[in-house]
C-alpha cells in the first residue's frame, strides 16, 4: 500500500524562544506504509506493527512507539501522524503491545515490556530498510515501556523520548501518600478493558464497559471500589491486585524505575506538564538519571522540557485558562531534533540546547536552566492565620510572612458522604471524566470544610519555581483521616485557579511501607509535598493556600477508619473533626521557593 504525505514540513528556526531546532527537508513526500508487520518474540509471541518509510532503498533511523491504545491511532492526539517523521527520513515503526489490539499473547501493565522492547528494538534495527539506530517515543503508558526497554539495554537503542510519565508505580500514579488515585485509575481500567472484551468476542461486555466509561462519574462513588459496575475482574484483574497493595510493598518496588536508574544507558528527551499526574515523577527521572545513569554520556544528556499542560491534550488552552502563542506544544519540531542529534551522523555537532526548559505560568514565558529546580531560589515561608476562623472564603484566614503569636486554632468536620470535589488539578487522563487543569475554586471555598488562607494583593510580582511544600500541625478526633493542600493564585478580579495540590494519609505519615494509626486527639506535625511548578504570581494577584480532608474524586475518600481501601462501603464511614494550628509554637506555613528577579535598571 502506498499513500502519500502532506506537502513537505521545513522545520527551522527557534523552539521555546531560544531552544535551537534543526532545519530539515523532507528528502521526498512519497511515504510506504506496510501494515501488520509481525515481531516475532522470544517466547513465539507475534507483535504486529505498522510501519511508515520513505518510498526507495536508502535506509533510514528507526523511531518505535510502542503503544496498548492501537497502533493506527499511533497516539496522534499529541503527535503528529507518523508519516509526518517518515517524511523527514526516518522509518516509524508502530507497534501494538502484547495482548493488545492486533498483537498476541495475554495483556498484563507492564509484565513483559521490557523484554518485548528489547527484542522489537533489535528486530527492527534489523530490518532491511534499517540503519540499525533506533530511537523510541511516546507518551504515558508508551513512555513507561521506553523505561522498561531502556532497563534491558539493547544495543541498538540510542536514544528514548518519553513524555508524560512518573517515577513509581505506587507513589504519584495509583497512589499518592497513601491514597488511592481513584479517577485515574478506574477510568484507565475502564478504558483498557474494552479492547479486552473485544478480544473475547464479548461484545456485550464492551457495550456495557463503553457505556460505564462514558458516564463514570456516578461510578465514582460506588462502594466497594472493588467491584465498581462496569470492571469486569476476568478483563483487568491487576485493578484488584492495586486496592489489594495500599502500601508501597514489594509488589510495588519491583516496578519501581527510581530505583534502578543506574542501569539507563541512554539519553532521553524527558517531556512533562505543570498539570500532569506525574509532573514530579519527570522531574525525578530526569535529575535520578543525571545524577545516577550507567555512564557519563548518560548523566550529560538528559533534556527535561516541561510545560503548563496536563496529561492531554497539550495546548495552549488548558482547563479554564489560555497560556498564550508561547504555550502551544512544539513537542514533533523538539522531538525531531532530539532524534536527528542522536540517530542521524550529520547532526550530532548542532549546538546543543539548554538542559532544562520549563514554562513560567503568569508570565507565560518558556524560560531555560542548567539544572532543576533552577539555582538561586530561596525558601519563603507565609504562614497560615486567622482571628476568628478560616472556614471557607467568607472567614477571616490570612497568609502572611509574619510568624503567628497566639492564634486560635481552625476547626471543620469531615465527612466522606460528603467530600469536597477536585476542581481541576493533577489526575489523568481524559479533562472531561477526570478532574485535571486550573479550574476556578470559589465553588468549593464557599464550603466550610474548607479553610481558607489568603495573602495581602502582592505589590510586586513573586516568580515561584520549584517544589511546593506544606507544614500543618493538625488534629484529628479519628484514627485515620486525610489532609489536601492547595496552591491558588487569586486574580484582581476575584477569579481563584488551582496551581499545585498535595495529599497525606494519616497512617502513612511516617512510612510509605508502615501504615500506622493515629492516636485521636494528638496534634501531629504533617509535610505535605505540592509537587513542582513554575508561576509568576502578578502585581495585584493574591496566593491562597486551601486546606481540607477530601480531593474526591481524584484520590478515593478515606472512612477516617483503617480499612483497605477496595473493601470500604458506606456503612464504614465515621465522622472525623479536624483542628489546624497556627500558633508561635505550631506555625503551620506553606515554603514557597522564590526566585529573586533582577530588575532592570537601565
Amino acid at each position: 500500500m502506498r499513500c502519500y504525505s502532506a506537502s513537505p514540513f521545513c522545520v527551522s528556526g527557534l523552539s521555546m524562544k531560544g531552544a535551537a531546532y534543526v532545519t530539515i527537508q523532507p528528502k521526498r513526500s512519497d511515504i510506504v506504509v506496510e501494515r501488520n508487520r509481525a515481531a516475532v518474540m522470544r517466547d513465539g509471541v507475534k507483535l504486529y506493527a505498522d510501519i511508515y518509510r520513505p518510498d526507495g532503498d536508502e535506509v533510514y533511523p528507526v523511531l518505535l512507539l510502542r503503544t496498548p491504545y492501537n497502533k493506527e491511532d499511533a497516539q496522534t492526539m499529541n503527535y503528529a501522524h507518523p508519516s509526518w517523521y517518515a517524511s523527514h527520513g526516518y522509518v516509524v515503526i508502530v507497534q501494538d503491545t502484547r495482548g493488545r489490539w492486533r498483537s498476541e499473547g495475554e495483556f498484563w501493565p507492564y509484565e513483559h515490556d521490557g523484554l518485548d522492547g528489547y527484542d522489537t528494538v533489535e528486530w527492527a534495527a534489523a530490518l532491511p530498510f534499517s540503519n540499525g539506530k533506533v530511537g523510541m517515543y511516546g507518551f504515558s503508558y508508551a513512555a513507561a515501556i521506553q523505561w522498561l526497554a531502556a532497563l534491558e539495554q539493547p544495543p541498538s537503542l540510542q536514544c528514548i523520548a518519553p513524555a508524560m510519565i512518573g517515577s513509581d508505580s505506587y507513589q504519584g500514579k495509583v497512589y499518592r501518600n497513601g491514597a488511592f488515585a481513584l479517577a485515574s485509575s478506574l477510568s484507565w481500567a475502564l478504558f483498557v478493558s474494552q479492547d479486552s472484551a473485544l478480544r473475547r468476542g464479548r461484545l456485550d461486555w464492551a457495550s456495557a464497559i463503553a457505556g460505564k466509561y462514558a458516564g463514570i462519574h456516578p461510578l465514582y462513588k460506588h462502594l466497594p471500589l472493588a467491584s465498581a459496575p462496569g470492571l469486569i475482574e476476568e478483563l483487568v484483574p491487576y485493578y484488584r491486585e492495586w486496592l489489594e497493595h495500599p502500601s508501597r510493598d514489594d509488589y510495588w518496588r519491583s516496578k519501581s524505575l527510581q530505583e534502578q536508574y543506574g542501569r539507563i544507558t541512554v539519553p532521553a528527551l524527558h517531556y512533562g506538564g505543570w498539570y500532569d499526574i506525574f509532573a514530579d515523577g519527570t522531574i525525578q527521572n530526569f535529575n535520578g538519571v543525571r545524577e545516577g545513569g550507567a555512564a557519563k554520556h548518560t548523566r550529560d544528556n538528559q533534556q527535561l522540557h516541561i510545560g503548563p499542560w496536563y496529561h492531554m491534550p497539550w495546548s495552549r488552552y488548558v482547563g479554564e485558562l489560555d497560556f498564550g502563542e508561547e504555550a502551544v506544544s512544539r513537542i514533533d519540531e523538539i522531538q525531531l531534533e532530539w532524534f536527528g542529534r542522536w540517530l542521524k551522523p550529520e547532526q550530532r555537532e548542532l549546538p546543543s540546547t539548554p538542559a532544562v526548559s520549563y514554562f513560567l505560568m503568569g508570565e507565560n514565558r518558556w524560560r531555560h536552566s542548567v539544572s532543576w529546580p533552577p539555582p538561586g531560589a530561596k525558601v519563603v515561608r507565609y504562614y497560615l492565620h486567622s482571628e476568628r476562623k478560616a472556614n471557607s472564603i467568607n472567614g477571616d484566614g490570612e497568609l502572611s510572612l509574619l510568624p503567628p503569636e497566639e492564634e486560635p486554632a481552625d476547626v471543620y468536620v469531615y465527612h466522606p458522604s460528603i467530600p469536597v470535589p477536585a476542581l481541576g488539578g493533577r489526575s489523568g487522563a481524559v479533562p472531561d471524566l477526570t478532574p485535571m487543569g486550573p479550574r476556578n475554586q470559589l465553588p468549593i471555598e464557599v464550603r466550610n470544610d474548607v479553610l481558607v488562607y489568603t495573602s495581602e494583593p502582592l505589590d510586586e510580582d513573586i516568580v515561584v519555581v520549584g517544589e511546593i511544600s506544606v507544614v500543618l500541625y493538625a488534629e484529628t478526633t479519628a484514627e485515620d483521616t486525610d489532609f489536601v493542600a492547595k496552591l491558588v493564585d487569586v486574580y484582581p478580579g476575584g477569579g481563584a485557579y488551582n496551581v499545585a495540590e498535595g495529599i497525606v494519609r494519616a497512617r502513612y505519615r511516617h512510612s510509605l511501607e508502615k501504615p500506622e494509626p493515629l492516636v485521636p486527639g494528638e496534634i501531629v506535625a504533617y509535610t505535605l509535598s505540592l509537587g513542582p511548578t513554575a508561576i509568576a504570581f502578578k502585581r495585584g494577584h493574591a496566593i491562597r493556600l486551601d486546606v481540607t480532608s477530601s480531593l474526591f474524586p481524584t484520590y478515593d475518600r478515606n472512612p477516617n477508619r483503617i480499612i483497605p481501601p477496595g473493601e470500604v462501603t458506606e456503612a464504614d464511614f465515621t465522622t472525623a473533626t479536624q483542628t489546624i494550628y497556627h500558633d508561635r509554637l505550631r506555625a503551620s506555613y506553606v515554603a514557597l521557593p522564590v526566585l529573586r528577579e533582577k530588575k532592570d535598571t537601565t
